[in-house]
């Protein structure tokens, strides 16, 4: 015991014991002698109640991570739905834009060839290893699309229907040698073949052959369908001539034609799929 008396520990307690005993005679020289018990209890009690606060505090922030997220993920939830339905509304707005602008282009086919029958179609996909343009259309044998359809924009003929499936068609584009139109020169009237050249095609050009050597269509001359052969309808603009040069063998001569629409660049078009004197014979 006499060693307890003698240890640190007691002394640190004495120590502590004096300093409450001094903070109280403190706070009675202000508050008097009957408020030691109340000072004394305040004393010992603000501590905890500060620590319950800060405790509380800490409770509260750790729930309120919890109600904060799940109300963000609400908030974000209805930020997605959003942006989806104004997407959705911009991609409607485009559709009927472009819905508009192939009817007006329609009306506007329609009224200077009144004999035509047309499907209206759009270019979703192209042939990237194909030199001569080729394209795949969204519309085919169930949308009354059939082989051998001329394919027409505002501008002219672009090409012809080689292949249909039930909702979809391949168009070979005025480029391509397998395409063969009987066209003339609208001022002198002078007939000839548009054929698609493997070397003119790369510059997005084609062929008018089987010209004299006496020639007399000139550069910048307008080329049109001549409705021969009722594969194609009479009067279609095609091109524009931009030089013209003899073959090789020297007896005649061909021109070099500029179509009126690039090719590349199509992506809706009119698809004839009839037309008066389609399908006729031309006579000998």
């Amino acid at each position: 015991m006499i060693r307890f008396f003698k240890s640190h520990r007691f002394k640190i307690l004495i120590a502590i014991i004096a300093l409450l005993f001094g903070m109280m005679l403190y706070s009675a020289s202000g508050d008097g002698i009957a408020n030691i018990p109340r000072n004394l209890l305040e004393m010992v009690t603000t501590p905890l109640q500060q620590m319950t606060a800060a405790v509380s505090r800490g409770v509260d922030d750790f729930f309120g991570v919890f109600i904060n997220a799940k109300k963000n993920a609400v908030e974000n939830e209805q930020l997605r739905a959003q942006l989806a339905e104004y997407n959705q509304a911009l991609i409607d707005y485009e559709k009927l834009k472009d819905e508009n602008e192939q009817l007006k282009q329609a009306v506007g086919i329609k009224d200077l060839y009144p004999d035509f029958e047309m499907t209206i179609a759009s270019v979703v996909s192209r042939d990237p290893a194909d030199r001569y343009g080729s394209f795949i259309l969204d519309k085919g044998t169930l949308n009354g699309v059939s082989q051998g359809d001329p394919v027409m924009t505002a501008n002219g003929l672009v090409g012809v229907v080689t292949k249909t499936g039930l909702t979809s068609a391949r168009v070979q584009t005025v480029l391509s040698p397998e395409v063969n139109v009987s066209v003339l020169e609208i001022s002198t009237k002078e007939l000839g073949v548009v054929q698609g050249d493997v070397k003119l095609s790369q510059e997005g050009l084609t062929k008018m052959s089987i010209l004299s050597s006496e020639t007399e269509i000139q550069p910048g001359a307008l080329i049109i369908t001549a409705g021969a052969s009722g594969a194609y309808p009479k009067g279609l603009p095609l091109g524009t001539v931009k030089e013209v040069a003899g073959e090789s063998h020297g007896v005649t001569k061909y021109a070099v034609i500029q179509p009126l629409e690039p090719v590349d660049k199509v992506d809706t078009v009119m698809v004839v799929t009839d037309f008066l004197g389609q399908g006729s014979q031309p006579v000998d």
